[in-house]
């Protein structure tokens, strides 16, 4: 039997893991229940996290559901303060607390993407979705909808394999500081797995190492547009415009702006010194 890992599992894996270890503490330390769903082919790394945790869970329930049989390697007692259970259909589901859901339909998962979109819309837990590739149009839609079920900051970025083959990953989350979290994950995974990103609605279609240094072009495009349309506007506005709607990190976003006024490509007040929050930027050489 063949050992080979399809790569864009591989990086899902660790995403996933690499989430798990700041959510985990967290909910734990603010929360007294908190439930995590997997309808995937990932529950036993996921609880492998969770072990890790164990000393943890005093006073507090985590409840791990698998949805339609899936699989899960038993490696030894469940720690206290940790039940696991299965059901097959998640609109029966009951949860109390946050609630972070892993689903992969790519993967021979039991639910449809019909089968996401109500669990979404009945529980709104923080999600984890790996989908087929869509065009723009329905990236747009799919966050569209996240935002009307409650999940405001959204993350779309397709990892692309070095044959082509690719997958869309969307996380989406009512907390910007967990937007924030899985940003920064995203770029300090395995730059060796065989995976680029792309960012869907990137006109260019422009693939991306994974790096913690990445290209800046597509955001360069993406923040040259944002400043275009609008004139003017502050730094900060354009860091919360990479961090909602591309698949960078604010930080990359004093990078590109602090080149593009190098370059004459921009404007800002002050005229000198170092890009700040409440630097403003215009659109147009001086």
């Amino acid at each position: 039997m063949s050992t080979h890992r399809d790569p864009h599992s591989t990086v899902m894996r660790e995403l996933l893991v690499r989430y798990l270890d700041a959510w985990t503490p967290a909910v734990l330390r603010s929360h007294r229940r908190a439930t995590y769903i997997e309808a995937g082919d990932l529950a036993a790394a996921a609880l492998r996290v969770f072990a890790e945790f164990a000393d943890r869970l005093a006073g507090h329930h985590l409840d791990v559901v698998l949805v339609g049989g899936s699989p899960v390697l038993r490696e030894g007692g469940e720690p206290h303060g940790l039940s696991l259970r299965s059901v097959e259909d998640p609109a029966s589901l009951t949860v109390r607390g946050p609630v972070l859901a892993h689903v992969d339909v790519t993967a021979g998962s039991a639910l449809t993407e019909p089968d996401v979109w109500r669990l979404v819309t009945s529980l709104a837990p923080e999600v984890l979705l790996t989908l087929p590739p869509a065009p723009a149009e329905q990236v747009t839609a799919y966050r569209t909808r996240l935002r009307s079920a409650g999940l405001t900051y959204a993350l779309t970025v397709e990892l692309t394999d070095d044959e082509g083959h690719a997958r869309l990953l969307v996380f989406a989350t009512a907390e910007v500081k967990h937007l924030t979290t899985f940003k920064n994950e995203l770029w300090a995974a395995d730059e060796f797995a065989g995976i680029r990103y792309r960012d869907p609605r990137d006109a260019e279609h422009t693939l991306v190492d994974i790096s913690l240094r990445p290209q800046l072009l597509p955001l360069r495009r993406a923040l040259l547009d944002q400043l275009a349309r609008r004139g003017s506007c502050t730094v900060a506005d354009l860091q919360k415009h990479t961090l909602q709607e591309t698949i960078y990190r604010p930080a990359d976003t004093v990078e590109v702006l602090t080149s593009a006024a190098a370059a004459g490509t921009i404007t800002r007040e002050p005229r000198k010194g170092r890009l700040s929050p409440r630097t403003v930027v215009h659109t147009g050489q001086a």
